[in-house]
């Protein structure tokens, strides 16, 4: 039950809904049931949840920071895989824009180990290895690669019917796209993930990328940080 609790806590957080009518324990009380029964199953799928919502909503430094005290776990192959993409994407985000090595070492860890596992499952996880491989060509500035591989994914995350991914790296070329001065492009890219993150359910992203949609127009572009 506490299990189910906890995934519906996401779902509920990511759909926007309210949770008044469900009785619904809070990450924080599911972590404490966890601890006190030993259960941990319970703390480590709590912890990946926690870690989701993060994700999905962009708060990169809530998320590192929330992996860092949870060492990994050993448990099923598809939770390391969420996690080590989730912290992946965060840490290359983070380099890129603090300019700090501790970032990208763990961005280029995580992209080597999705590659292993694309290996075994291209279905499962070749979009999320080239969206890390794109990430890590914008991080070094390659941005012809960067562009090429961007697309790559996005066409990975549509062929695998994964929409949710689809919508991600949309919106995540989108942003490149907008900091890189193809403006129009990256308003396209950015109503598609929108429209992506509709069809999934996720309401709350929908509002969060809509006001960053109304800031894409030339003369405003400050939230992307380009420069004039």
């Amino acid at each position: 039950m506490y299990l189910a609790m906890s995934a519906f806590g996401a779902c509920i957080y990511l759909s926007g809904r309210s949770n008044d009518d469900v009785d619904v324990k809070s990450y924080e009380e599911l972590n404490l049931i966890g601890e006190r029964t030993k259960n941990k199953i319970l703390v480590y799928k709590n912890f990946i949840n926690r870690m989701l919502s993060h994700f999905w909503m962009g708060d990169y430094i809530k998320l590192v920071e929330l992996s860092e005290k949870h060492k990994p776990s050993g448990h099923k192959r598809y939770l390391e895989a969420m996690r080590t993409f989730f912290d992946g994407i965060a840490s290359l985000t983070l380099a890129r824009h603090t300019h700090q090595p501790n970032w990208r070492k763990k961005g280029e860890e995580a992209l080597e180990k999705m590659i292993e596992w694309e290996k075994i499952s291209k279905w499962n996880f070749e979009m999320r290895a080239k969206l890390l491989q794109a990430e890590l060509h914008y991080l070094n500035g390659d941005l012809k690669s960067a562009d090429v591989t961007y697309k790559a994914s996005i066409a990975s995350a549509r062929e695998h019917k994964f929409t949710h991914y689809e919508a991600l790296t949309c919106e995540l070329y989108g942003i490149f796209c907008v900091e890189n001065r193809m403006v129009d492009e990256g308003a396209k890219q950015l109503q598609m993930a929108l429209d992506k993150y509709k069809q999934w359910g996720a309401m709350k992203k929908v509002e969060e990328l809509q006001l960053q949609m109304d800031t894409v127009n030339p003369s405003s572009l400050r939230k992307f940080k380009i420069k004039k």
